[in-house]
């Protein structure tokens, strides 16, 4: 169960951040050992090494693009070897051996802003994007969300779908990986889809899977799909207490790996969490076999790290997490987790290599 009282890793390294927050365009995971990256509003990308007990800020590059730090920018999980991120209405590689940028134009209209990005597949890279469209802003004070897909193609980008979000902020969840795209609209299942975004996959092994899950009322808080394996991480919860069927407690909230395809295995249960309470699972790690949650009622706010291979670890404690102006980033190489508080210009870094305590997987029942 997951609690405040669970064991945690080694005491977590806290430092200043080496720039003041005004000074932050965005912060980034990198695909580097011990280090994030960061880009600062003197259009400059550095590496943020964090080896030592005090980060070293190491300048990368500067003016790689027309405006490095202008416009709305959004953080994407690294390729190996490339920095990836959002530019208002484009996507920024940055080649970190060869010191090069490539970028692809994702939205269609000077109206359209990207908002969100992530991978449906890696190998050939497939983008879905969030874009919020302001073309009926004036007239109807109205925003409008879409999701789209492209693959790109060397220097060219190929449109495959698109699906419309409706006009409330981030009022639908999506997420898209192991070739997939899972849309939650509200009040509404989650639907899966192919990178092309057609025809829902009622039939997909992970939709069948969370069908056979959702009992005794259970919903999908979060869903987490891995951005190269046929793997999802699912958070079902619910906000009043069930009844079971009789002569057996209703199944407890929980956190799930549903793997399928050629590691199709059965649903293992990762963590359970109370009745009320509500859980956000985040990126995983480079190296993919790391996750955090975020678990929150209306009181406080915990954050905790697993292991989450084909055969996961116990969850890890890491304490209560602020409301808000705060990120969370993986770094590369040894496992580290780092925790941004732009508020009072801080890293905290959890080292958990080695804290995970792998255990044989648990099917769920």
């Amino acid at each position: 169960m997951l609690g405040p009282g669970l064991p945690g890793p080694a005491a977590p390294v806290k430092a200043h951040f080496p720039f003041p927050w005004n000074r932050v365009a965005l912060l980034m995971p990198a695909p580097v050992p011990d280090a994030v990256a960061c880009i600062s509003l003197d259009d400059k990308l550095w590496l943020i090494e964090l080896k030592g007990e005090k980060p070293r800020a190491v300048e990368v590059d500067d003016d790689y693009v027309e405006q490095v730090s202008g416009g709305e920018l959004h953080a994407m999980t690294p390729l190996p070897g490339q920095l990836a991120y959002l530019q208002t209405r484009g996507l920024i590689l940055y080649d970190l051996k060869w010191q090069k940028a490539q970028s692809w134009i994702v939205a269609n209209s000077l109206e359209e802003a990207a908002a969100r990005g992530e991978w449906v597949t890696r190998e050939p890279m497939v983008v879905a994007v969030e874009l919020e469209d302001t073309s009926h802003y004036v007239t109807d004070d109205r925003t409008d969300y879409r999701l789209r897909t492209f693959r790109l193609q060397g220097e060219k980008r190929v449109a495959l779908g698109a699906v419309e979000l409706g006009s409330v902020k981030n009022a639908v969840s999506w997420d898209a990986g192991a070739g997939l795209v899972a849309v939650q609209k509200p009040g509404a299942g989650l639907e899966l889809y192919g990178p092309e975004l057609g025809k829902p996959l009622p039939e997909h092994p992970l939709a069948l899977a969370l069908k056979k899950l959702s009992v005794d009322g259970l919903t999908v808080q979060s869903l987490r799909l891995h951005p190269a394996r046929p793997v999802a991480l699912m958070a079902l919860g619910r906000e009043t207490q069930a009844r079971g069927p009789e002569g057996r407690e209703p199944e407890a909230p929980g956190v799930w790996r549903v793997a399928w395809g050629a590691e199709a295995s059965a649903p293992v249960r990762l963590a359970r969490y109370a009745t009320g309470e509500t859980a956000t699972i985040n990126a995983l790690s480079p190296e993919d076999d790391w996750v955090s949650y975020t678990l929150e009622d209306t009181t406080k706010r915990q954050l905790y790290a697993q292991q989450v291979g084909a055969t996961p670890g116990k969850p890890l404690a890491l304490g209560a997490m602020p409301v808000s102006g705060v990120e969370l980033l993986w770094t590369g190489g040894t496992t580290s987790l780092v925790m941004y508080d732009a508020g009072k210009d801080a890293l905290t870094l959890w080292r958990l290599e080695g804290q995970g305590g792998a255990k044989p997987a648990t099917p769920a029942k």
